[in-house]
C-alpha cells in the first residue's frame, strides 16, 4: 500500500499536478528615474507595502517580486484630510525575465485624481517626481549583460558616434552596443559625437572612469529642455549617464516541497 502511495505522488509531481510544486515566477528588479528621482513611490512585495528609492543617476537597491504580476507601483496621496491609494503605474512582468532595470519615464499627469502627496516614513516628498509613469524594461542579467562589459544605450534621438579606447561604433536611436572593459583601468579614453542637422557635433571629450565596477551601463538620452537655451547654437543638447554597476546576485533554485507522506515513509 505503501509504495503505491509513493508511486502516485510521483507521477502527480511528474505531472506538475500538485499546485505547492510549481513556484512563483520571480524577478529582481531595480529602479531608474528618467527625470526625476522619487521617493514616495511604493508597492506590494510578499504582502507588504514597500517603499521604493528612484535615483537619475545610479540604480536602487534590488527587489524582488513573486507572481506573475502585474506589479502595482502607487503613491499614497491626501484628500479631504483622508489617505488616497492613486496608482502611479501597472508594470507588466516581462516572461521569462528574472532580472531587470525598470527605467520610469513620465506619464500623462492630467489623469491623476490627487494631486497632494503624502510624506514617506522619513517625512520627504520630491515635489518634482511625476504622478503618473510610464516604464521601460532593460534585461539586466549576466547572460545579457555580462562581468566585464560595459554597455552602451543610446535612448537619444539623434545618432552618436562613440570612440572608447581604439574602439570606435555608431549608434542609432535606441540601438545598443558593448565594448570590454578593461580590467584595472582607472579610466578609459572616450569621445562622443551626435549627428544633428546632418553634421557630425563632438559632446563628450573627457575620459570615461572605469575603477571598481564589474560592468558598467552608460545611457545616452536627450537633456532637458531647459538647456536648449543655454547651449550654443547647433550643440546637441545630449546628456550622458554612467552607471556604475555589480551584479545581483545569483537567485537560488527553489526547493520542490515533499508531499507529508512522502517524507515520512523515508
Amino acid at each position: 500500500m505503501k509504495s503505491k502511495r509513493i508511486h502516485t505522488w510521483g507521477a502527480l509531481l511528474a505531472l506538475g499536478l500538485i499546485a505547492s510544486a510549481a513556484p512563483l515566477h520571480a524577478i529582481q528588479f531595480r529602479l531608474l528615474g528618467w527625470t526625476s528621482a522619487d521617493v514616495n513611490l511604493q508597492c506590494v512585495i510578499n504582502n507588504k507595502p514597500v517603499e521604493l528609492s528612484v535615483f537619475t543617476d545610479d540604480f536602487s537597491p534590488v527587489y524582488e517580486f513573486k507572481g506573475e504580476g502585474p506589479l502595482v507601483l502607487y503613491k499614497m496621496m491626501e484628500h479631504e484630510g483622508k489617505p488616497q491609494k492613486q496608482i502611479a503605474c501597472t508594470v507588466t512582468i516581462p516572461p521569462g525575465m528574472e532580472q531587470g532595470v525598470l527605467l520610469l519615464i513620465p506619464g500623462d499627469d492630467t489623469k491623476a485624481v490627487y494631486r497632494k502627496v503624502i510624506p514617506n516614513h522619513f517625512g520627504f516628498v520630491v515635489d518634482t517626481a511625476p504622478l503618473i509613469y510610464d516604464y521601460v524594461w532593460l534585461d539586466d542579467s549576466v547572460e545579457v549583460r555580462p562581468v566585464g562589459t560595459i554597455e552602451f544605450r543610446n535612448l537619444s534621438q539623434l545618432p552618436v558616434a562613440l570612440q572608447i579606447e581604439q574602439r570606435q561604433l555608431t549608434l542609432a536611436p535606441k540601438a545598443k552596443a558593448q565594448v570590454p572593459l578593461l580590467e584595472g583601468a582607472k579610466r578609459m579614453a572616450f569621445r562622443a559625437a551626435a549627428q544633428l542637422s546632418g553634421q557630425w557635433k563632438v559632446f563628450a571629450t573627457n575620459p570615461l572612469p572605469t575603477r571598481g565596477p564589474e560592468r558598467m551601463m552608460v545611457i545616452i538620452r536627450d537633456g532637458p529642455a531647459a538647456m536648449q537655451g543655454v547651449l550654443e547654437p547647433g550643440e546637441p543638447n545630449i546628456r550622458m549617464i554612467s552607471l556604475f554597476d555589480w551584479p545581483p546576485p545569483p537567485k537560488p533554485v527553489p526547493e520542490v516541497p515533499i508531499p507529508p507522506s512522502l517524507a515520512s515513509s523515508r
